[in-house]
């Protein structure tokens, strides 16, 4: 008799709600969690549904609705949602990684009990300006950028310094410098960067504030790359009117022209370890380049030139390699394959960083380096300067 009283209690209990004293120690058993969305490709925000299972219990309170993604360590607040019948919350996501969400039932007296999910949202590599940010700042700065990631930009001036700090990511512009601009404000440097790749800009418009401050145009450092790029009219204070690089940043394929600064309107190049190959330092205020003493980078297949003070200096203790260059220090005997004749420009005559390309008579046609890594993209010997090399317009 006893057994079958057991029974009866049991099955009476099964078909009654939990209340939290002598609900199943399994929270599944007691009520599920599941996240859904519909995102194909996220950009700045995009929506995802977290749903439960209808559950009653005495003394409802209230549903609290919280997340973390799989970065974070400690859970955050989404929602409290006070109406027991409700079984969905819409949540905006702002990343293309991981989250997990829980869901729990409380009653008046604070008792709580959860469960949870998660969901991974679809992997956004490549993000595009001004179609999906506005301008180049928000598209780097937003979440969803990531290592590895591209920031692909669109013909136009975009207006503002430019803070590419910490990621390392492939900022681009799809028509070059001639018709895509960093322009900024006139009271700042355009361009900070010491990660990643920025390519194929106008950068114009710097003037940071400071007595000696450095790097008007570009102030580059730790393994930032600079390719293909035009570096025109930028004002330092101090010294590299153009860039100052240091660390292992690196410049390929870029002209510096009319930049100014206290010596050196183009470029200086302090404690640096990078590649400065195939550029095109001409025409900016009193001095080309400076390479401290405590610099070891590899200085090649670089056109140096039109400067009223001199075109590089090099301090004499300096560590760099400098080869297959022309600058008018240089002497005919350079066992290095540097050259001091006229590089015989041909100016366009409408975009002034394109007035640097070189005649067929030009003296640093097939002149730089003879390895075949540094070929032209046609096949044939290096041509000195930026539109000479394996990244000439890439």
């Amino acid at each position: 008799m006893n057994k079958y009283l057991a029974l009866i209690i049991g099955l009476f209990l099964l078909s009654c709600e939990w209340p939290f004293d002598t609900a199943p120690s399994d929270d599944n058993l007691y009520f599920t969690v599941s996240v859904s969305h519909e995102i194909t490709r996220i950009v700045d925000s995009a929506a995802v549904e977290i749903s439960w299972t209808e559950v009653t219990i005495e003394d409802f309170s209230k549903f609290i609705i919280e997340r973390k993604s799989e970065l974070d360590t400690n859970w955050t607040l989404r929602a409290t949602i006070p109406n027991p019948a409700v079984s969905f919350y819409m949540d905006m996501v702002n990343d293309d990684i991981t989250f997990f969400y829980r869901v729990g039932i409380s009653d008046i007296n604070g008792n709580t009990r959860w469960n949870e999910s998660s969901i991974t949202i679809p992997i956004t590599t490549k993000l595009y300006v001004p179609a999906d940010y506005e301008n180049i700042q928000h598209a780097y700065s937003t979440p969803i950028t990531d290592d590895g990631d591209s920031i692909i930009v669109s013909p136009g001036e975009y207006v503002g310094s430019l803070g590419l700090l910490g990621k390392n990511v492939v900022v681009k512009s799809t028509h070059g410098f001639t018709s895509t601009s960093i322009i900024a404000d006139g009271f700042s440097r355009c361009v900070n960067i010491n990660k990643g790749v920025l390519q194929g800009f106008l950068i114009t418009g710097g003037a940071p504030m400071g007595a000696s401050t450095v790097g008007g145009g570009v102030y580059a450092s730790g393994s930032a790359v600079l390719k293909n790029n035009c570096i025109s009219e930028n004002m330092a204070p101090g010294q590299g009117g153009g860039a100052y690089i240091t660390g292992g940043a690196s410049l390929y394929n870029n002209v510096f022209h009319n930049n100014s600064g206290a010596l050196v309107g183009g470029l200086i190049i302090d404690k640096g370890f990078g590649e400065i190959i195939n550029n095109t330092i001409v025409d900016n205020l009193f001095a080309g380049v400076i390479i401290d003493k405590a610099s070891s980078v590899l200085f090649v297949n670089n056109i140096i030139a039109i400067h009223d003070s001199f075109d590089i200096y090099i301090e004499g203790s300096s560590d760099a390699t400098i080869m297959y260059s022309r600058f008018k220090e240089s002497s005919n005997q350079d066992t290095a394959g540097n050259i001091s004749e006229n590089p015989i420009f041909v100016p366009a005559g409408f975009i002034p960083c394109l007035d640097y390309q070189l005649s067929d008579l030009s003296p640093c046609v097939n002149a730089g380096h003879p390895d075949i890594q540094y070929n032209d993209i046609d096949g044939t010997q290096n041509d000195m300067g930026a539109f000479g090399g394996p990244g000439n317009n890439e």
